[in-house]
């Protein structure tokens, strides 16, 4: 009950009242092997919503997804007989987070930056799949990972090019630290751009 009552101070004391809407994305393909066979692919999409309660100072919800793929093609040797011929692992990572983001410009300047800081929660998923030789009969397996939710704190840094009134362009940093241990500040870092409306 107390925190409806900060919540509804917090509300009536608001001088601002306009919302940012954000969405971006991020995607990184690496090849690489002798021959070019094996690969690595990083996705990151997100969503946010901030609400400027005061003229620099916003609550900030964020939703992502975090996609990390990596298969490999160069065939690796377990017996005489025995060769893995593929794998493919694919690690899925939703995140939500609630935090205060603070601009260092006046939401009329032409370039706004920012930085952020809250808590994330993080659920992470994952399975790799193998293509198995065992002396000519080839097999297909799945091997799924336990689900893994983590308890997490943030920080991260934004800049936004003004296009209109309404509309931008925007770039983003974001660190997501496991337990809140700022020693795995470099443990989960994401870099994305997108787009930015405010209402």
């Amino acid at each position: 009950m107390r925190w409806l009552l900060v919540f509804c101070v917090l509300i009536s004391s608001a001088q601002a009242g306009f919302v940012e809407l954000s969405a971006n994305f991020w995607q990184n393909r690496q090849v690489y092997g002798t021959n070019q066979e094996s690969s690595t692919l990083s996705q990151t999409y997100a969503l946010g919503w901030a609400w400027y309660l005061w003229r620099y100072t916003a609550l900030e919800l964020t939703a992502q997804r975090q996609r990390n793929l990596v298969t490999e093609n160069d065939p690796v040797d377990l017996s005489a007989t025995e060769q893995i011929v593929s794998s493919r692992n694919e690690v899925i990572t939703n995140t939500y987070s609630v935090g205060i983001k603070q601009s260092l410009a006046p939401q009329k300047s032409r370039i706004i930056p920012a930085i952020t800081a809250g808590y994330a929660k993080q659920y992470v998923s994952g399975q790799t799949r193998y293509v198995v030789d065992d002396a000519g009969s080839v097999e297909r397996f799945t091997v799924e990972d336990e689900d893994n939710v983590q308890d997490s704190c943030f920080a991260g840094a934004s800049l936004r090019l003004k296009i209109t009134e309404f509309f931008g362009l925007m770039g983003s940093f974001r660190s997501i630290m496991e337990g809140c241990d700022t020693a795995k500040f470099s443990d989960n870092t994401q870099v994305t751009a997108g787009l930015s409306w405010i209402f």
